[in-house]
């Protein structure tokens, strides 16, 4: 595993910093499903001992992100199309919740960034800059997000984008029209500036569905194409990622 992480930026809690390292890595697609996690070569590279990376890797375990095989080791987690479709149900009930109370509180600044970020977002679909649409995306959708002022919804939706963050990184928007993100992009930025929750959600259905159904493609076409394992090796096909 290349080195990837750098010590800048350490807060106080070194787990905290592990954790946020790790996820980052994980979410950008740097660090793919079924990458073997060595916990000495993360200490190594992140100048910490191996305590904090394995209390980190646990943590990680824990929201879904990191996998333990007993007597073999820690591996990034891969994801099935139905833990997909379960957190994007998840996503829209926190979503619906957050928008309803955000949208009537939204201020002409937050507009403002929004309308910013969606000038953005057109470039990247212009350039097919898939990985530079991701992050104006999820910029653009957590500006409501961070209006409802609720740090424990706030908490929970992060945790359900990070886990989908890295499918739709390498998989979703290389297959979706760019015509048609455009243009829900720019549909939801005038149910916004109208302050429309009704026509804010029933956006959203539609947004998410579309790069769910990419998403479900994709995997589909993954799962056509992996090869056999043989029954007598490894069922995780996880040993000898490296």
């Amino acid at each position: 595993m290349r080195a990837f992480m750098t010590s800048e930026g350490r807060p106080a809690g070194l787990q905290d910093f592990v954790v946020r390292r790790l996820g980052m890595a994980i979410a950008s697609g740097e660090l793919p499903a079924g990458t073997r996690l060595s916990p000495a070569k993360l200490a190594e590279e992140l100048g910490v001992s191996h305590i904090p990376v394995r209390e980190a890797l646990v943590a990680l375990e824990a929201v879904g992100q990191v996998k333990r095989i007993p007597r073999v080791g820690f591996f990034v987690a891969e994801l099935s199309f139905e833990d997909m479709e379960d957190i994007y149900h998840w996503r829209q009930v926190l979503e619906d919740e957050a928008h309803r109370i955000a949208v009537p509180k939204l201020e002409n600044a937050d507009l403002a960034r929004m309308r910013q970020l969606n000038d953005a977002i057109r470039v990247a679909v212009r350039d097919r800059d898939a990985a530079g649409f991701v992050e104006l995306n999820r910029a653009f959708h957590f500006v409501p997000f961070e209006r409802a002022g609720s740090a424990h919804l706030m908490r929970f939706i992060t945790s359900l984008w990070d886990t989908a963050e890295r499918y739709q990184n390498t998989m979703a928007f290389i297959k979706l029209p760019r015509n048609l993100l455009q243009e829900q992009h720019d549909s939801l930025m005038e149910a916004f500036e109208a302050r429309d929750v009704g026509a804010v959600n029933s956006g959203m259905v539609q947004h998410r569905l579309v790069t769910l159904e990419g998403i479900r493609r994709m995997h589909a076409a993954a799962a056509l194409s992996a090869p056999d394992v043989d029954s007598a090796g490894d069922p995780t096909g996880l040993v000898d990622s490296a």
